[in-house]
C-alpha cells in the first residue's frame, strides 16, 4: 500500500511530506542570483490507497507547512512556484491556496503514465519568474468529472445505509440540540417524500417565535482540522423554517467558535450550496468568530434552525478537500 501523503501526528496534527528529504539550492549563475530552490518528491509518498491512477492521469495533493517548506524563500503569493520532472520537463499543477504569513500552502499536481510508475520522482522549485509558471488548467485537463469529484470532496453522508453514522472516516454520529426553551426529537431517517426518493435525515422541534434554536450536529473528525481548501458545502434540505443556518464549528471552553452562512427554506426540497465566501463576518455573538476564525481548527458540521417545526437534510457533500483532510 502506498504511504499516504498527509499523515497524522502528535505534533499538533502537522503535516509531513514524506520523500522530500532532498533539499538543495541549484547552482548556475541566474539561478544563484535569484536563490532559487528546489526539493524532489517521491510520487510513492503522495498517493493514499483510495487514489490508485493504474495508467491514468491523476491529480495529488501537496500539503506544505513549516515542517516541509521555508516560507520565508518564496514570494508572498508563492507565484514563484514550479514543479518539473527530473529531467525539467515541466508537470501542471494548480496552487489552491498560499498564505505565507501563516506558512500553510496547497497545490494539486496532475500526475500523468510517466510519473506514475513505482519509484518516480519530480521537482518542485520556488524562486522562479513568473514566465516560467505552467498553465494550471491543464492540471484537470480531459480527467473525468467523476474522477474529479472523488479526489476533490467528501460526502459527509446520503443516509442511504438508515444509520445515524457518517460516511466520514472518523464515523460520526449524528445528534441534535435545542436551546432557549426549544425542544427537538433525536435526529431519525426516514422516506425523503415531497418529490425525492431515498431516505434523508429528519428532526421536529417547536420554540417560542423569535426565540430559542434548534440544530442537528455530525462531527467530521476526531480532532481539529485545517480546511481551509473548502470550495463549498453542498447538500438537500427541506422545512418550514425561514432560515436554515449551515455552521461550521470547533470547540472553545465550554461553548464553540463557529462560522456560518444562511439560506432559505420555503418547504420543498432544495440543493443548496454554500461557500465560505459566504459566510456570515464575525461578531462574536453566538461565538460567531468568521471563516478565517474556524477554517484552521474544524471539528464539526451544523445545521441551524430557527421557527418552524421540521428540519430534512440529505446528500450532504463538502467540495475542495479529500479524505485525507479528515483523517
Amino acid at each position: 500500500m502506498r504511504r499516504r501523503f498527509l499523515r497524522k501526528a502528535s505534533l499538533a496534527g502537522l503535516a509531513v511530506l514524506a520523500g522530500c528529504a532532498d533539499q538543495r539550492i541549484a547552482g548556475g549563475t541566474t539561478e544563484t542570483d535569484n536563490m532559487l530552490a528546489a526539493r524532489t518528491i517521491g510520487v510513492d509518498s503522495l498517493l493514499p490507497s483510495w487514489n490508485h491512477p493504474f495508467l491514468v492521469p491523476t491529480v495529488a495533493v501537496l500539503r506544505l507547512d513549516s515542517t516541509n517548506m521555508d516560507f520565508s524563500a518564496t514570494s508572498d503569493d508563492g507565484r514563484d512556484l514550479a514543479v518539473e520532472t527530473l529531467e525539467g520537463v515541466a508537470v501542471p499543477f494548480r496552487t489552491v491556496f498560499w498564505d505565507k504569513p501563516a506558512r500553510r500552502g496547497r497545490i494539486e499536481v496532475r500526475l500523468d503514465p510517466p510519473l506514475l510508475r513505482p519509484g518516480s520522482r519530480f521537482r518542485l522549485r520556488w524562486g522562479l519568474p513568473d514566465s516560467i509558471r505552467t498553465d494550471s488548467v491543464a492540471t484537470w485537463d480531459a480527467i473525468p468529472d467523476s474522477q474529479r469529484l472523488e479526489l476533490t470532496s467528501v460526502l459527509i453522508d446520503d443516509f442511504e445505509d438508515s444509520d445515524l453514522v457518517s460516511e466520514t472516516s472518523s464515523k460520526g454520529i449524528w445528534s441534535s440540540h435545542a436551546g432557549d426553551s426549544a425542544t427537538i426529537s433525536a435526529p431519525a431517517i426516514a422516506s425523503a417524500g415531497v418529490g425525492r426518493k431515498g431516505m434523508a435525515l429528519k428532526v421536529a422541534y417547536s420554540m417560542i417565535p423569535i426565540k430559542g434554536y434548534a440544530l442537528v450536529t455530525v462531527p467530521l473528525s476526531d480532532g481539529p482540522r485545517s480546511l481551509r481548501s473548502i470550495d463549498s458545502i453542498e447538500l438537500w434540505a427541506r422545512g418550514d423554517s425561514t432560515t436554515l443556518t449551515i455552521a461550521l464549528e470547533y470547540p472553545s471552553g465550554a461553548s464553540s467558535r463557529k462560522a456560518w452562512g444562511d439560506r432559505k427554506l420555503d418547504g420543498t426540497w432544495q440543493r443548496i450550496t454554500i461557500r465560505p465566501s459566504e459566510f456570515v463576518a464575525a461578531t462574536g455573538v453566538g461565538g460567531n468568530v468568521g471563516w478565517v476564525g474556524v477554517r484552521d481548527s474544524v471539528t464539526s458540521l451544523a445545521f441551524f434552525a430557527a421557527l418552524g417545526h421540521e428540519l430534512w437534510i440529505d446528500d450532504i457533500r463538502i467540495h475542495g478537500i479529500d479524505r485525507d483532510d479528515l483523517e
